[in-house]
């Protein structure tokens, strides 16, 4: 029996991760700072994990003293940490990057086979990707370049984002980056769960996935209106008139800043990987309701 770190098994893809690997005869171990949140369900929908989770190891990424040996029974290290929030003041470097270095360090030194990391489905045309996009780099250069075999998925986007469009469509009203033509395949946490744990198998690759529909952002958001029955009201935000904030938050929050660049890039951009899994965007709006 193959034995997995889970790091990020309380986020959206973590818990499908630790159910799926618990599905398919893994032995778990959760590398967690808060263990009360496996009792809980997530707020999109991800099941509590507490039954699925063999072994709980506390510990935070962002302090090494809290990772030693942490990894010195396991086979396999997954890894979806990153911030999205503000948190404790921390920056993109401090957890995506440093937190990630960090934990691949313990797997060196733990005789870890392989450590898969969830990145982002991104094009070498982006520009100005921002802090958060480069400290994923960043750590997946190190990776690459680690004793450890690697395996680095990046899925286009999760479900979990698209309910910025139905919390949108509740309000009354959708707003969208330029025409609203750019087309993406998001994945479910489910799907995307099951995937990763099918990638164990593979050695030193880099693998795009995206979900079975492929939509335009304003198809989403009239899906979103669809579903809850309203006439839609969609709003086509003008490029350039978002500009003068790019460089406003540049200067004035270098958080918000990452966070406002990967905005910028995935709704200006065609997010396309290719497809896999069963669930549907409509589905799983109708379920959040």
């Amino acid at each position: 029996m193959k034995r997995v770190l889970i790091a990020g098994a309380t986020g959206y893809l973590g818990r499908y991760v630790v159910t799926s690997l618990k599905d398919q005869g893994f032995y778990t171990k959760a590398l967690v700072r808060d263990p009360d949140k496996l009792n809980q369900p997530g707020k999109f929908l991800e099941p509590s994990v507490a039954e699925d989770v063999d072994e709980v190891a506390i510990g935070d990424l962002t302090k090494p003293g809290t990772l030693k040996h942490i990894c010195d029974d396991v086979d396999y290290v997954f890894s979806s940490v990153g911030i999205t929030g503000k948190i404790d003041g921390l920056t993109f470097d401090d957890v995506d990057y440093q937190g990630n270095v960090n934990l691949l360090k313990e797997a060196e030194q733990g005789g870890v086979d392989k450590f898969m990391y969830i990145h982002v489905c991104i094009d070498d045309d982006w520009k100005e990707p921002g802090p958060l996009i480069k400290a994923k780099k960043r750590f997946v250069e190190d990776l690459v370049a680690s004793s450890v075999d690697h395996i680095v998925i990046r899925p286009t986007g999760y479900f979990s984002d698209l309910t910025q469009f139905l919390n949108m469509a509740k309000k009354g009203r959708a707003y969208v980056i330029g025409d609203g033509k750019m087309r993406m395949n998001p994945i479910h946490g489910e799907d995307l769960g099951r995937y990763c744990i099918q990638c164990f198998s593979k050695l030193n690759q880099t693998i795009d996935i995206g979900g079975p529909e492929i939509l335009t952002y304003e198809q989403i958001a009239q899906l979103a209106f669809d579903v809850l029955c309203q006439k839609e009201h969609i709003t086509h935000i003008p490029t350039g008139l978002l500009k003068p904030v790019s460089v406003g938050l540049k200067w004035s929050n270098k958080h918000y800043y990452g966070l406002y660049r990967f905005f910028m890039n995935v709704m200006t951009h065609n997010v396309i990987a290719p497809v896999y899994g069963k669930h549907k965007i409509r589905d799983y709006f109708n379920e959040m309701i």
